[in-house]
Formats: structure tokens, C-alpha cells, sequence
């Protein structure tokens, strides 16, 4: 089995795209309008974590703990 890696410095899309679980995790931390229909496909692909985190108001500490509880490794997460 690879290691998951969640980079904060790619774009959502693409993390959704290579993790099932992904849209999941974020929609459950508060990334409630990662569900809403085409978000993905259009703002995805240019908002990494760190833009959305900023965006949101979530801070990357509650992102980074989220994923952390799941087997991700963190990469460009800024402590």
C-alpha cells in the first residue's frame, strides 16, 4: 500500500480526485461547499488547502489533525 499524502500546496481537485475519502474528511471539518455541485471541477482546481483554509476561516491545524487521524502524512502544512 502507498502512503496517502495530502500536500496543502496542490489543488483540491486533484486530492479529490487521488483520495475516495478525501471530499469526505474536508465535508465533515466544515468544507461544507466542497459538495456543492461543479465546486470541484472549477474552483478545485486552483484552491490548494492552505487558499481554503484562508478562504473558510478553518485553520490549518484542524485540516492537518483531520487527516493525521486517518494515516496522511502532511507536506507544505504550515504549523
Amino acid at each position: 500500500m502507498s502512503q496517502k499524502v495530502i500536500d496543502f500546496e496542490v489543488p483540491i481537485h486533484q486530492l479529490a480526485q487521488e483520495y475516495p475519502d478525501f471530499v469526505d474528511i474536508m465535508y465533515s471539518i466544515g468544507f461544507t461547499k466542497i459538495k456543492v455541485p461543479g465546486m470541484l471541477n472549477t474552483v478545485g482546481k486552483i484552491i490548494n488547502l492552505k487558499k481554503g483554509s484562508k478562504a473558510m476561516g478553518i485553520p490549518q491545524d484542524k485540516i492537518a489533525q483531520a487527516f493525521e487521524e486517518r494515516g496522511y502524512e502532511l507536506k507544505n502544512y504550515d504549523q
